[in-house]
């Protein structure tokens, strides 16, 4: 009676498993992107120092003086953001290949949706500054924050699932099938960051005794995409 009770149960498990497994047909992979052009509403930079010297204990001095120098300033501006600080020193070698030295840099990193704000503020960090020596500038980019792309998304995703009926509604019409209907749909969005080249400038007697302008920004747009793929079944 058992090994009645479990081939029965079998059997029913393999036909359950069987009818899972069966083909299914008229199934159409499709995808449909849609972009947008969106105002870049958020500026990035990064800055640093670098210093030789014989001593190291005195390099990490020089270079935390400058960092708490520049922190310092960035604190005050309460639209700036701080990403943090970052350090690294490595040896120096001659051309004996004996250590002569060592050099340190050190970043800080900045951000802010205050474009002229953080304009003066970098202009103010590449003076020398009290406590510390002036900061170059490294890099500046461009990107769109996270409310206004959340914000630009939502209209995306929207317009992408349009698309994508649109399309299906194509392939039904195409294949002179009754109706369709989802299997399944993927939905994701990419882009919203361009990064800028920064040229560095060299000083002159002029800019010293007037100091330095502002630094020029200009963020531009960033492009936005969502994407919608996923397979459909038609009926005949």
């Amino acid at each position: 009676m058992k090994y009645f009770l479990s081939a029965a149960m079998l059997a029913a498990m393999t036909s359950a498993m069987a009818a899972n497994e069966a083909p299914v047909f008229n199934v159409v992979n499709l995808d449909a992107s849609v972009t947008r052009e969106v105002p870049n509403d958020l500026a990035s930079a990064i800055l640093f120092v670098e210093f030789t010297d014989t001593d190291p204990a005195r390099l990490s001095e020089k270079v935390n003086q400058t960092l708490g120098a520049g922190l310092k300033l960035v604190k005050q501006q309460s639209v700036v953001q701080s990403g943090g600080t970052a350090y690294a020193t490595y040896p120096l070698y001659g051309k004996t290949n004996k250590q002569e030295g060592w050099r340190s840099r050190g970043e800080l990193r900045i951000s802010s949706r205050d474009f002229a704000v953080l304009s003066k503020l970098l202009a103010q960090l590449q003076q020398p500054l009290a406590g510390g020596l002036p900061m170059q500038l490294a890099n500046v980019s461009y990107g769109v924050s996270d409310e206004a792309r959340a914000k630009a998304e939502e209209g995306l995703i929207a317009e992408g699932l349009q698309a994508f009926k649109q399309r299906a509604d194509l392939i039904q019409k195409g294949f002179s099938a009754k109706a369709w209907k989802m299997i399944n749909v993927n939905v994701n969005t990419s882009g919203g960051h361009r990064p800028q080249p920064v040229m560095m400038m060299k000083s002159s007697p002029m800019m010293e005794m007037s100091g330095r302008a502002d630094a020029p920004i200009e963020s531009g747009d960033s492009r936005l995409t969502a994407n919608v793929s996923g397979s459909i079944q038609i009926s005949e």
